[in-house]
């Protein structure tokens, strides 16, 4: 397309000179006929045949212009179809995908890392069909909202999951092509696989947040939600609770067996745990065997809400008090299974609006766990 475009800027200015040669040429002939015809009848006419030889001249040099004009097309022709064929494999082996879409919506075309992310070899397969095909459902919508605006001029950016059901996620950017009029004739597309990156990003949030052996949150993450629990208790007026797990029997499982064993143990103390309370609660991993558990939004009454906290540890305390079967798998010999037992002391405390700061609330729940411990282990016990 550029190609013909330039061809046709450059034709004008071949036009113009072919036609003066054209003209000039016609003159020439006519005064060299009559320059003949004179001396055929009255002797040599100087006046004429200078005057032709002259305008001879303008020809030759008008016609030197005119290849001159040619040369500099074809090399001109030259650059741009090399520099066509460069850009034309740069978008065959590109490893993102390169699209350009019609102001139908339409796939004109796409290249191959195109095609390959939506599982499709040919491009016969694409063309013509609607963009919007390409992508969920749930993300239609908004990609309709991104294509109509690139249509009235403007880039735009959009992530996306593909529509082949395998969690791919999609960054692609809409560049809009315009006429010389300024008008947009379609749309060029650029889609980047990012699902890598995500799941990448996704981990580095979890390890910033969860704690890597349990999958619970970490101390960081609890900290943050209990100042968002004690925020959302001032407005509501309605009480949470903190509570402080130890567990009783961790140590000697460790000395006997080992970090491994132990590992396991806190891993199924975690799952107990998180089985005990609503999805809108937190447990997390406090270090080594603590979990501390948090209660949001319990009740605007301050005996009810200890009752329903007193359920939950309770809940909790009888749940990891169950005797354990740990599967030990050793690589090249058979798995072991070790059982155990490992009650839990549980210190507990409510809390209303920002009342108290957030390290006094984990200092009472501490203090309420060692009262626990001191009573008889296996026990709960709230702050008093």
């Amino acid at each position: 397309m550029q190609e013909t475009a330039m061809h046709e800027e450059s034709a004008p200015k071949e036009q113009v000179l072919q036609a003066e040669i054209a003209r000039l040429q016609k003159i020439v002939k006519a005064l060299m006929d009559r320059a003949e015809r004179n001396t055929s009848v009255q002797g040599s006419d100087f006046n004429l045949f200078q005057t032709a030889v002259t305008l001879e001249g303008q020809v030759r040099r008008r016609t030197e212009q005119l290849e001159a004009a040619r040369q500099e097309t074809e090399k001109m022709t030259r650059a741009l179809r090399e520099s066509e064929n460069r850009q034309r494999l740069l978008i065959e082996n590109s490893p993102v995908s390169i699209h350009e879409i019609g102001l139908d919506g339409r796939i004109n075309s796409m290249n191959q890392a195109g095609l390959a992310m939506l599982g499709l070899k040919e491009e016969s397969a694409v063309l013509g069909g609607l963009y919007l095909q390409t992508v969920e459902s749930q993300d239609r919508e908004r990609l309709e909202e991104l294509l109509r605006r690139a249509y009235c001029g403007e880039t735009n950016h959009f992530e996306f999951r593909g529509s082949g059901g395998h969690g791919q996620i999609y960054a692609s950017c809409f560049v809009p092509i315009k006429q010389k009029n300024g008008r947009v004739e379609k749309i060029m597309g650029i889609t980047e696989d990012i699902t890598e990156r995500k799941h990448a990003e996704e981990q580095v949030r979890n390890l910033a947040l969860y704690d890597a052996l349990t999958k619970v949150a970490n101390r960081r993450l609890l900290i943050d939600r209990l100042g968002l629990a004690t925020g959302l208790s001032r407005r509501s007026r309605c009480y949470g609770a903190v509570m402080f797990l130890d567990l009783d029997n961790f140590k000697p499982l460790n000395d006997r067996y080992g970090h491994d064993v132990g590992d396991l143990l806190l891993v199924e103390v975690a799952h107990r745990i998180s089985h005990c309370v609503r999805e809108t609660d937190t447990v997390a991993r406090f270090g080594g065997d603590e979990f501390v558990v948090l209660l949001a939004e319990l009740n605007e009454d301050g005996q009810r809400s200890r009752t329903n906290a007193g359920m939950v540890a309770e809940k909790i305390r009888a749940a990891l008090a169950e005797p354990y079967l740990l599967i030990r798998e050793r690589q090249g010999a058979a798995d072991t299974t070790v059982e155990h037992r490992c009650t839990s002391s549980i210190g507990a405390v409510l809390f209303i609006g920002n009342e108290t700061s957030m390290e006094e609330i984990l200092k009472r729940a501490d203090k309420a766990m060692y009262q626990a411990k001191k009573d008889g282990r296996n026990l709960v016990r709230f702050f008093q």
